[in-house]
């Protein structure tokens, strides 16, 4: 910019030749234009991209990934910038209207009403990642070299590479020029995790008809022990026929069912006229509590409704943590709102479980009614309720008199302090 000033200042002043000598100046400065154009248009490299990732990305953590870069060419370069870049979509006019920026509050009426603040944070969110550029001090001709590469995701989902750049610059620092490679790929990005108590319902441990294995299945299975011999009343599915045919008397598969906790993790998905960043807050937490509850011994069904009913089983054996994750960081929110639907999962459920951690988006009479009726069944219930206030009214009518304790309103981008006041509160 310096010498763009300069280049045009000198040309002005520079007009009489023989009343000044600005005009030495204004031809020593677009000398130093030209040989910079020059220098970055004989760029011409040839390059092989492979990118190394990891097998998952967490919202808001910095991570690090490789990209193994091979020279094609005989020539060495000196001072490369490498650029990897993820595919952007820009939002359309009517999701740009219904966004909401929760950094909104902090910023000025001018920014609030024009919007481009916003528009660049959803833009931004809408890529899903910060990369920081790599740079490239020597790579010699035919040669392989490896590059750390810096991202920061900032949503959760997929995230799509779409192509990577390589950049020359001129000896002066005036201009670069960049190669772009198609060269795509893919992360998950699982969402974000908030350090959660323990959650100590005052459930009981319920019977599993066919134990572990099971229990997340449909059917009359059970966990198999041994074989033994045939007693009358066996069932004939029962029976292992290869062992019967040879030993010539019939042989029977021996089962065992378990007593076991298992609580069931329910997402309100009816996100409905509220804040996009209420459900993505309600998806963190769900994984938050995922986490914790799966480091103890028990299962845990993950139960939403998104056009259909879904219900994923973790734990004990089955599923780990990185499934049940995985899962989260792919939920959207449901189009229609069906409280009824997700109240009737859980009862169908409710025998099987020793209790329900309820994530609800709000706290309106649909959803008060649904946390009754449940609490009137004798199921243990721990009710999460995000809000983008955590003083809202209408929270005081909790319908969880017993256990006050086991309704906590959690405020949406202050989860963490939410966390921390309600723990205090609670000890």
């Amino acid at each position: 910019m310096l010498i763009l000033a300069g280049l045009v200042v000198s040309a002005i002043f520079g007009l009489n030749i023989r009343q000044t000598l600005s005009y030495q100046i204004f031809t020593l400065l677009l000398g130093i234009l030209l040989m910079s154009c020059i220098s970055v248009l004989v760029f011409r490299g040839k390059f092989r991209f492979k990118r190394v990732l990891p097998e998952y990305g967490t919202v808001g953590q910095k991570l690090e990934y490789r990209i193994l870069l091979e020279n094609l060419s005989p020539k060495e370069f000196n001072n490369l910038t490498l650029l990897d870049e993820l595919a952007t979509d820009l939002p359309s006019f009517e999701h740009f209207l219904k966004a909401r920026d929760i950094q909104d509050k902090r910023r000025n009426f001018f920014d609030r009403i024009v919007g481009y603040p916003r528009l660049v944070s959803l833009i931004r969110k809408t890529r899903g990642g910060l990369i920081q550029p790599g740079k490239l001090e020597t790579i010699s001709g035919k040669d392989k070299i490896q590059q750390r590469i810096t991202l920061i995701p900032v949503r959760r989902g997929y995230l799509r590479f779409a192509t990577t750049a390589i950049g020359k610059c001129d000896p002066f620092g005036l201009f670069r020029r960049f190669k772009k490679y198609n060269h795509q790929d893919s992360l998950l990005v699982l969402p974000r995790l908030y350090e959660f108590p323990p959650i100590n319902l005052a459930g009981r441990r319920k019977y599993q008809h066919g134990g572990v294995n099971l229990a997340s299945s449909v059917g009359d299975s059970e966990e198999f022990i041994s074989l033994r011999d045939y007693r009358p009343g066996d069932p004939m599915r029962s029976i292992h026929w290869r062992s019967y045919a040879k030993k010539g008397a019939p042989v029977v598969r021996e089962y065992q069912d378990e007593y076991f906790s298992r609580l069931g993790l329910v997402l309100d998905t009816f996100a409905g006229g509220y804040t996009e960043i209420v459900f993505e807050e309600a998806v963190s937490v769900a994984a938050s509590i995922a986490v914790s509850s799966l480091q103890q011994d028990s299962l845990l069904d993950l139960m939403f409704i998104n056009n259909q009913v879904y219900r994923f089983t973790a734990g004990r054996g089955l599923a780990g943590v990185n499934n049940m994750l995985e899962i989260l960081a792919c939920v959207e929110s449901a189009r229609e709102e069906n409280i009824n639907e997700l109240e009737t999962l859980l009862l169908q459920h409710m025998n099987d479980s020793s209790g329900f951690i309820c994530i609800l988006l709000a706290w309106d009479k649909k959803r008060q009614n649904m946390i009754e009726r449940l609490r009137s069944a004798g199921i243990p219930l721990m009710v999460y309720v995000i809000s983008m206030s955590a003083d809202s009214d209408g929270f005081s009518n909790m319908t969880l008199p017993d256990h006050p304790e086991y309704f906590q309103v959690l405020q949406a981008g202050d989860i963490e302090h939410s966390l921390q006041e309600t723990h205090g509160r609670n000890r």
